[in-house]
C-alpha cells in the first residue's frame, strides 16, 4: 500500500513540474481593446501594397528604389542604338537611360507636352505634358512587380502616379531650354525597333 502510495505521489510531482515547465513556456500576449489577442507583425514578412492607395505605393517605390535604379542602373544609350541599328530589338521593351543632346524644341500644350531632344543623329521626343501615355517608368523598372499589385487596374494606374513623380523632378520646360545642352535620365519603351515612348526622370541642362 505504501509503495502505492509514493508513486501516487510521484506521478502527481511529476504532473505538478509539467505543468510549472508549461507555465513558464508561454508568453503573456498584448490583448486590443475589444479582448483580441494582438498578434506581431512578423519583420520578415513581404510587404503588400494591396492596403496601400496608389500614391502611397509611389511613394514607396519611387525615392527608395525606382529613382536610385535610373540614375545608377541605366542602360548607356550607345548600347541601345547599336541594337536599334542592328533592328535587334524586335520585342516591346522598357530600359533606363542616360541621354546626352541638345534640347532642340519644347511644345507645350494644355495637356500634353514634348521636350525634342537631339542625341547625336537622334532625336528623342521627351513627355513632359500632364498626360503621359505607355508604361515607360514602370516597365523599366525591376522594382514594380505584376504579383505585388492586387489586379490588373491598380498595375495599370501606378504608371500614372509613377509618371507624376518624374513631371515634378523635372520641373516645367519652357522656351528658354532650346538650344541648351542636357543631360536626361529617362525611361524609354522600344517596340518594333522603335523608340514608342519616352519619360524623362533626371534633366539636367548644360547651359548654351
Amino acid at each position: 500500500m505504501g509503495i502505492i502510495m509514493s508513486y501516487k505521489k510521484l506521478f502527481q510531482c511529476i504532473g505538478l513540474i509539467a505543468c510549472l515547465n508549461l507555465l513558464t513556456a508561454c508568453t503573456v500576449t498584448d490583448l486590443d481593446a475589444e479582448g483580441n489577442p494582438i498578434i506581431p507583425k512578423d519583420p520578415n514578412a513581404v510587404v503588400s501594397f494591396a492596403d496601400f492607395t496608389l500614391s502611397e505605393v509611389a511613394d514607396q517605390l519611387w525615392q527608395p528604389k525606382v529613382l536610385p535604379e535610373a540614375t545608377q542602373a541605366f542602360t548607356p544609350w550607345e548600347s541601345i542604338k547599336s541594337q536599334l541599328d542592328a533592328q535587334q530589338i524586335n520585342t516591346k521593351q522598357s530600359f533606363f537611360v542616360r541621354l546626352d543632346g541638345t534640347i532642340e524644341s519644347v511644345d507645350l500644350g494644355k495637356m500634353k507636352g514634348v521636350v525634342k531632344l537631339k542625341v547625336g543623329e537622334t532625336d528623342i521626343d521627351l513627355q513632359v505634358g500632364r498626360i503621359i501615355k505607355g508604361n515607360a517608368i514602370r516597365d523599366a523598372s525591376q522594382y514594380v512587380l505584376f504579383d505585388d499589385f492586387k489586379n490588373q487596374i491598380r498595375f495599370a494606374q501606378i504608371s500614372r502616379e509613377l509618371n507624376n513623380r518624374a513631371m515634378a523632378a523635372i520641373g516645367e520646360p519652357d522656351a528658354s531650354w532650346v538650344g541648351e545642352t542636357a543631360s536626361v535620365i529617362a525611361a524609354i519603351t522600344i517596340d518594333q525597333n522603335v523608340i514608342s515612348d519616352a519619360v524623362p526622370i533626371q534633366i539636367t541642362r548644360g547651359g548654351k
